[in-house]
């Protein structure tokens, strides 16, 4: 009998966010800056502004060799994304929880960033080796975690919408949208601001209690 199969959020979820803004918001102005003999705040409003004129609505806004490319910064995105690697930080729940529900669960990554983004995450702690397969919005060319996306997800993993378990940090592409495709979905309110949901989970803790798994206490 096939194992039932969680599918995880990776910003948010199991690592923190800060790494994406380090990565936009400091990293890029910054080379920018030296490329073009500016200081890095005329440099950040230069290169936030070219963010905001490509738009979120377009699968280029979260790629890195786009902007790269598009700045003329003459620097590789995995070398760039690896010299970083040590500022990824994951949740103190993640690792106890994983190793847990790896013995009752097949795990996935369903993440909007680019695979080179995942990749680099994942890295951190090893966590690569707890998931079986990694999906990409942005990859598969999909601006954010639409209901096509998780409808691509359970053909890949041959699956009925209700036999896939989804949880994340995003209220509509975390939770309201795997939910109208069917999903068993799982809103992470880790800042406990939806407290009337209900799916609702304060930590990954609680998550694996509610898959039927404990946790002892101390592990997180």
């Amino acid at each position: 009998m096939m194992k039932p199969v969680i599918s995880f959020d990776l910003d948010g979820t199991i690592v923190k966010p800060d790494f994406n803004d380090l990565i936009w918001l400091k990293v890029v102005p910054s080379l920018y800056a030296r490329k073009y003999g500016i200081t890095f705040k005329e440099a950040k409003n230069r290169v936030t502004k070219a963010y905001s004129g490509i738009g979120e609505r377009d699968v280029r806004w979260y790629r890195l060799d786009f902007w790269l490319e598009r700045f003329q910064l003459e620097v590789d995105q995995n070398e760039l994304l690896e010299k970083y690697t040590d500022k990824v930080e994951v949740y103190r729940d993640v690792l106890p929880v994983l190793k847990k529900l790896r013995c009752n669960f097949r795990m996935v990554i369903s993440s909007g960033m680019s695979d080179e983004f995942i990749a680099v995450k994942l890295r951190k702690c090893s966590l690569e080796k707890y998931f079986d397969q990694i999906f990409s919005a942005a990859s598969l060319l999909e601006v954010v975690k639409t209901a096509k996306f998780y409808r691509s997800i359970c053909a890949a993993l041959d699956l009925k919408p209700g036999s896939l378990i989804h949880i994340g940090d995003h209220y509509q592409m975390d939770y309201l949208t795997p939910r109208r495709v069917g999903l068993d979905a799982y809103y992470l309110d880790r800042d406990h601001s939806h407290c009337r949901v209900k799916k609702r989970v304060g930590d990954l803790v609680e998550f694996a209690q509610k898959m039927g798994v404990s946790i002892p206490p101390g592990s997180s």
